[in-house]
Formats: C-alpha cells, structure tokens, sequence
C-alpha cells in the first residue's frame, strides 16, 4: 500500500519542490508558453510543445533573443548566474506554503452504499488528494482519481445519498506565489498558459534548438580490487586512502600534513586528536583545513579517505573483460553505498541484476569496467545539480529521453548527468518542466507594445 503524506510532509515536501530553503535545488523560472497545449501529466517539453513567446506568430523561436519584449531573467540570487535565461526567476522563500483546515469548495453529490465512486454537480476547484466529508461518504475518504463528474475515493460509502451537500479541500497543502507581470514591448502572438522550471543558464543558441547537442561515449571508468559474490547483487569496491605525517593546534581548524599526495576536498580525515567525522574543506600548500575544530593536539599520522564511488552515478553500464565474466550483460548501477556497515571505507554499488561468477582477485577478474554517455554542447551554461530535459535527436533512436540532473562538468563545452545517459547521437535540450497551467479564460493575444499578462501561482499536492 502507499504510504501517507501528512500535512507536515506534504508543506516539507512543497518546500522542497520550491526551494523555500533557498538551497539545492535552485529556484523556479515562471515561463509562458504560445502553443495551444493542454497541459497532461504525461507531457514532455518538445519542437511542438511549451515554447515560449519569442515570436509575435505562434511558432518556435529557439535560437535567437526574443523579439516580443519576453524579458530576459534577472538574478534575485547573487551566487547563481541564469542571465542566459528568459522568463521570471521565482524567489523560493516567497512562497507561501499551508495546509487547509477546512473546506475549500461544497458541492451536492449522489452515491451508493459500498460503492467508491460519487457523482457530484461539478468538479470546479475539486483536486485528487482532497478529503471528502458529507452524505454517507466513508471516514477519511479522499479524492483518488477524477474523471469529469464521477469522482474515485480511497474508501467505500457507508451507505447511499442523493444530492447530499459534500466538502472538498480540507488538508490540502498549496503554495501561494505574489503576483508577477509581463510587460511586453511588442505584439507577441497569442498566449495559452504558463509553466514553471527548475533554472539554469543554458544560452539561447542551444536551449530548445534541434540537434545542438550530441551524446557520444565517455571515458570508461575502471576500477580495481572489486569483490562480489555470485548471486548478489552488489559489488564491493576497495577502500582508497593517504597516511601522512600530520600536525595540529587544539581547537584550530586546519592541520600541516608531510605530504597532500591523495588528498582532495570533501576526504573523511581521522587521526590523534582529529574531531569525528572531520573532512577536508580546502588545501593551501600542505596545510589542510578541516571542517571540524581539533579536538586537542594533532600528531602522528592522519588518514584520508577517498570517495572511491565519486563518479560513479546511477544508470552506469557494468562490465567486466576478464575471464571468468561476473557480470551479466545489460546490468546498470541502481544503488550506491557510500558508507558500509563495516564503516571501513568500503562503497557498496547495487546493480539490477545478480553477479554470475564469484569477483575477487583469486579468480584473476577483480577489475570491473563502467560505462555511460557525455554530451557535448558548446557553451552549455550549466553547472552539477542543474536539471534540464534531453530529448533524442534527429536520428538518434538510442538515448532514453527524459529529465536528467547534471552530474559533472569537465568543460564549458561537455557534462555528464545522473542518472547516466545512454545512446550516441543529436540531442536537443530543453527546459525540465515541473508544473504547468493553461489559461482558463485564455488565450490572451499579445498586439501591441504594453501589453500584459499577470500571473498568480497555486500549486497544490495532489
């Protein structure tokens, strides 16, 4: 059975999806979108679907400014950069997030006894997920499923009622956004709805333009001294780490070590006198700063602990070359362990399918091969966390289309996404879009220089 959601889950999870905290993720850019879409829970951002109104005729303008006065984004954020993007950047903690205490619509409605459908008059301002109380609707009834006028809920009715007054809405949990406006400078077509997306600063040469990006093969990833066993499923990978000699003050936040060889940024630091659970937060020279203060003098060795499962990501093609083979063919990554109940430093990385052949140096087969996509796409703009939508190009019929989250950046030029990316060929990318409303009233045409539309945003849990 699903699990339930409270009222405290459902505002922790909005804030969340919101970034009322103002942390990863990043914020929401408010776009509008000049194609007659009805928006559906199924839908992806395409060539056909949700561009944006850079034209004044209704037709996709990706790659090249806007010619309407669609206003180019402006930072309320002064550590991340979307001046390459178009629409309203969204503040997180602007939002306000609650959960109904009471009714926000009645309506009359008929059922039957043992039955967990009703009819109601008119579903106008019903959403799935709301309780339902009145007639002889079950106790803690809420709306599953809606289907124009017949309603689906989680429990059956006590017993039969016709035209029985019934109440929707209560323990809705809704975020509220203040009004924004767009003004713009010119006639910008017709006008269907708005939708919102996570920001990031792809350029108008690449956002929304056909083929401007390739997926091609990256570096395969090896590693060494990898233990499994036959029938899991799961691979251990050997604990990587530096022993240098090493010295500190109590209380102080950095020791002076012999040597940095091995040593990086975010490494697990243990030694005499090393507070629990310190990391490396930066190196200057041989002095290596800590994010925990000393817990008293510093001598001896310190150790570092490398993340030996980094760059590793889920979605990775696993292989192996070696004879006995103990991998199945078509396993992926599906889980990673960074931190083993033996707390040695070990990665556990689970796949979906179970080892076919006992993995360990004995068997002259410890090295285990990883394997996934880069895309190339020059000036991207993006940067790790940013999320974007990546649809298969021209020709392209191996690339698994779908939201992806960036995962590394070697370049401005390539990235690298978790989870991993698939196939070879074109790419074209797109916006990720999270929410979606078309204008009930609309659409609104644009003709002249001053126009405007203003947007109030509601998003509901459903």
């Amino acid at each position: 059975m699903a699990l339930l959601v409270t009222d405290n889950g459902e505002i922790d999870s909005l804030r969340n999806l919101l970034n009322y905290s103002q942390n990863i993720p990043r914020n929401l850019i408010l776009k509008l979108f000049s194609t007659d879409t009805y928006p559906a829970e199924s839908d992806t951002p395409s060539q056909t679907r949700y561009y944006e109104p850079y034209t004044d005729n209704n037709s996709i303008g990706y790659g090249a400014a806007p010619t309407t006065g669609y206003p180019q984004v402006y930072n309320n954020r002064t550590d991340q950069d979307y001046v390459q993007q178009y629409g309203i950047l969204l503040n997180g903690n602007r939002w306000t997030i609650e959960t109904e205490p009471t009714a926000v619509t009645t309506v009359n409605g008929d059922g039957v006894s043992g039955e967990y459908l009703i009819t109601v008059a008119s579903n106008t301002g019903i959403k799935k997920g709301d309780y339902v109380t009145g007639g002889s609707v079950g106790t803690g009834a809420y709306v599953v499923d809606i289907d124009g006028t017949t309603l689906n809920l989680s429990v059956k009715n006590t017993g039969g009622f016709t035209a029985q007054p019934l109440s929707f809405g209560r323990g809705r949990t809704t975020a509220a956004y203040p009004e924004q406006t767009f003004t713009f400078s010119g006639a910008a077509g017709n006008i269907y709805g708005y939708y919102l997306s996570r920001a990031n600063n792809m350029p108008t040469t690449i956002h929304g333009v056909a083929d401007a990006a390739t997926a091609s093969a990256a570096t395969q990833i090896s590693k060494v001294q990898v233990r499994g066993t036959i029938g899991n499923n799961y691979l251990t990978l050997a604990a990587v780490s530096a022993s240098t000699a090493a010295t500190g003050t109590s209380g102080e936040f950095e020791i002076s070590v012999a040597s940095t060889a091995g040593v990086a940024v975010n490494q697990r630091v243990s030694g005499t006198n090393i507070a629990q659970g310190a990391r490396v937060s930066g190196i200057v020279g041989t002095t290596v700063y800590l994010t925990k203060a000393n817990a008293g003098a510093v001598s001896g060795n310190a150790t570092f602990q490398a993340n030996v499962s980094e760059d590793l990501t889920l979605g990775m093609r696993v292989s192996q070359t070696a004879t006995p083979n103990g991998i199945d063919a078509n396993t992926i990554i599906t889980g990673i362990d960074e931190e083993t109940e033996d707390t040695d430093g070990t990665v556990r990385v689970y796949l979906n399918n179970a080892l076919i052949e006992n993995i360990q140096a004995s068997n002259g087969n410890d090295t285990v091969l990883f394997d996934y996509s880069k895309v190339t796409a020059n000036g991207h703009g993006l940067v790790v966390g940013d999320a974007v939508y990546i649809d298969q190009g021209t020709g392209n019929t191996t690339t698994t289309s779908g939201t992806y989250v960036v995962h590394t950046v070697p370049d401005v030029n390539t990235f690298t996404t978790t989870k991993a990316l698939d196939g070879t060929g074109a790419l074209t990318l797109y916006d990720a879009i999270f929410f979606a409303e078309r204008f009930t009233n609309g659409p609104y045409a644009i003709q002249n220089a001053g126009d405007q539309i203003k947007v109030t945003l509601n998003v509901s849990l459903d």
